[in-house]
């Protein structure tokens, strides 16, 4: 034996012995994880803790010298706490499907993979599945960094009593898809509306001649591209994957770096954790100054609004809905007394969660 295998043996041998040991203390912890899902079930309390997830993500990548990143630390717990959690009571997690969508790449990335996911055609029907309690929790899209909000997403928050129980962040890049090699004979391409937009300078510039079909999601765009066995999809190299699909052209979307925020849907509310989002929405009566008096409130009490869009009413021609987002936990004392004051000047009003605010760069 060479004194290089033989090294590599010691090292081995190392490893196998470091890995009886993790294998042992990963069940140990899975068995307090249990019990402690026991716990939360004789007091009703919500399986799935976005603060806790928070919590425990912040304290290993601290502990984590390296030399693997804390990315990958977090990833390893992820799937360690999907598999806790799937013990202590097993999620059903509704998403704009089919599977292979960018909805469907956010719910993997936020719940790992040891939970049920139920796809559903349209943004609507996972937030009426979350409110009709078919399904623990559900995710979807609320706003893209270069196409702004997502309409169908806030105008079913008027519709359905559910609220914001987290928030991620996910880089999105965009791929052209089919069997065909050769560009110029594409013909057809299906894409969900918000993806042919972040793609209308390339497809434009590339594919002047095609016709655009709309889909209802990025993985359906795929998935009947991969059946009619023709044109091309606008959707992710995922899609492809699972469908069968060439990629054709990579990182066909207009601006690099476009991110797309989703949010998960319950109907639980999150306990405060010290760095939270609120979202609410409102309307007002038709008379000046009366959005002024609202958003000088949140100045006059110090408080950081992240986001503000306004929204037509439908029953109503020309008045609005306005949905804000605001750094802050609906139990701080600041945030109950501004709620207080805005909810006395509003025509309707509705809190529509607190939750913990999450970094775009993680």
């Amino acid at each position: 034996m060479s004194s290089t295998e033989s090294e590599l043996n010691q090292l081995r041998a190392e490893i196998d012995s470091l890995d009886e040991q993790i294998i042992n203390l990963i069940q140990k912890r899975a068995g307090f994880a249990k019990e402690i899902g026991r716990v939360k079930k004789n007091s009703n309390e919500p399986i799935y803790r976005p603060d806790r997830e928070l919590d425990v993500y912040e304290k290993v990548s601290k502990k984590s010298s390296g030399p693997l990143p804390a990315s990958v630390i977090r990833a390893i717990y992820r799937e360690m706490m999907s598999g806790t959690i799937a013990l202590e009571h097993p999620l059903k997690i509704a998403y704009l499907g089919p599977e292979g969508s960018f909805s469907f790449e956010a719910l993997r990335s936020k719940f790992g993979s040891s939970i049920e996911s139920v796809p559903l055609p349209t943004i609507a029907d996972v937030l009426r599945s979350v409110d009709a309690d078919r399904v623990d929790y559900g995710i979807v899209p609320v706003e893209n960094s270069t196409e702004g909000q997502v309409s169908s997403t806030l105008d079913m928050f008027l519709e359905t009593d559910v609220l914001i129980y987290s928030e991620m962040y996910k880089k999105i890049q965009f791929s052209l898809l089919g069997f065909q090699t050769d560009i110029n004979s594409i013909q057809k391409i299906y894409g969900i509306r918000i993806g042919n937009e972040q793609c209308r300078s390339w497809l434009s510039a590339n594919l002047p001649h095609a016709e655009i079909i709309e889909t209802s999601s990025t993985a359906m765009a795929a998935k009947t591209v991969a059946e009619l066995k023709e044109g091309a999809a606008v959707a992710s190299k995922i899609a492809g994957e699972i469908y069968g699909l060439h990629v054709i052209q990579e990182g066909i979307e207009d601006v690099s770096g476009n991110t797309t925020r989703f949010i998960v849907i319950g109907k639980t509310h999150c306990p405060p954790t010290g760095k939270d989002k609120t979202s609410i929405v409102f309307s007002l009566a038709n008379k000046t100054g009366a959005l002024f008096s609202v958003l000088k409130k949140f100045n006059d009490h110090n408080i950081n609004l992240t986001k503000i869009e306004s929204r037509p009413m439908k029953k109503n021609r020309w008045e609005y809905n306005f949905f804000i987002d605001f750094i802050g936990h609906k139990d701080d004392e600041r945030v109950k007394t501004i709620l207080s004051s805005i909810k006395a000047e509003c025509l309707e009003f509705k809190f529509l969660g607190s939750y913990p605010s999450t970094d775009v760069n993680q």
